[in-house]
């Protein structure tokens, strides 16, 4: 219960159910765009419109392993069922970062923070049953690592294995200088550009599977859907970063993987 949110503690957890990714809304920008327009509209019909808009139709939403929670500004709180979220259609809106579930239900979550992560956690739901915890004790570690070749960058997470580590992506891999190259062009232009990219929330799963009886297998699983990489043998090199930490890295050719250890 210590990372359930505050506004959802009237929706008490079910048993083994456990929070992938919360996030609440992302609208001050437009908020802020549109009080710029009243001055040019100083009308009650358009502020009224815009306050629904950009506050009312925005929310919270709280994705566990069981069941998603989208609790809109205005009206009631829905709970969609992670069996009925697998048959529904998942559709995308980067230009208002928003999310909305198509099908025998139709939920429509704009104005998000956090979409890219809601998007991958849809999408790992969809595909993968996350296993019930049987102690709570890890009975791995898992760390954030990053996938670098040249200027290709991957981020996802690291789980420690005595022979090595084992890779999860979060997302597919990005260009750095492409992307850093098309955001500058975008701010000359004038023009917002995001990148169209969801982020599975690995750090979270492997979290759950470190706690099952049965951590292979499901390791495995997992594996098979984010194409996971096992990179064997000790470091190539590490180095204390500070605070206690230890950075680890791990060479093929000229791919590196690269971690931080936390402080014991």
């Amino acid at each position: 219960m210590s990372d359930w949110p505050s506004w959802a503690k009237n929706l008490p957890p079910e048993e083994g159910e456990h929070v992938l990714e919360s996030g609440g809304p992302w609208f001050m920008a437009y908020f802020l765009a549109f009080m710029v327009a009243l001055t040019l509209l100083p009308t009650v019909v358009f502020p009224l419109l815009g306050i629904w808009f950009f506050w009312g139709r925005s929310g919270k939403f709280l994705l566990t392993s069981h069941r998603l929670i989208w609790r809109p500004n205005l009206g009631k709180a829905v709970i969609v069922p992670r069996e009925e979220l697998r048959t529904l259609d998942v559709d995308i809106g980067p230009r208002l970062r928003s999310v909305s579930l198509g099908g025998a239900r139709k939920v429509s979550m704009p104005l998000l923070w956090k979409y890219k992560q809601l998007w991958g956690g849809l999408a790992l739901l969809q595909r993968w049953t996350p296993p019930a915890s049987t102690s709570s004790t890890p009975a791995l570690r898992v760390v954030s690592a990053w996938l670098v070749s040249g200027f290709q960058l991957q981020p996802g997470a690291v789980v420690i294995q005595p022979d090595g580590v084992r890779f999860y992506p979060a997302e597919s891999t990005a260009n750095v200088a492409a992307e850093a190259g098309a955001a500058l062009t975008g701010l000359v232009l004038g023009v917002t550009r995001r990148t169209h990219r969801a982020r599975f929330p690995v750090e979270a799963a492997l979290s759950l599977i470190a706690r099952t009886e049965a951590v292979e297998p499901e390791l495995d699983a997992l594996g098979r859907l984010l194409r996971a990489e096992l990179w064997q043998g000790p470091p190539t090199a590490q180095g204390p970063t500070g605070a206690g930490r230890m950075r680890m890295t791990y060479q093929q050719g000229n791919r590196k993987l690269t971690f931080v250890m936390p402080k014991a």
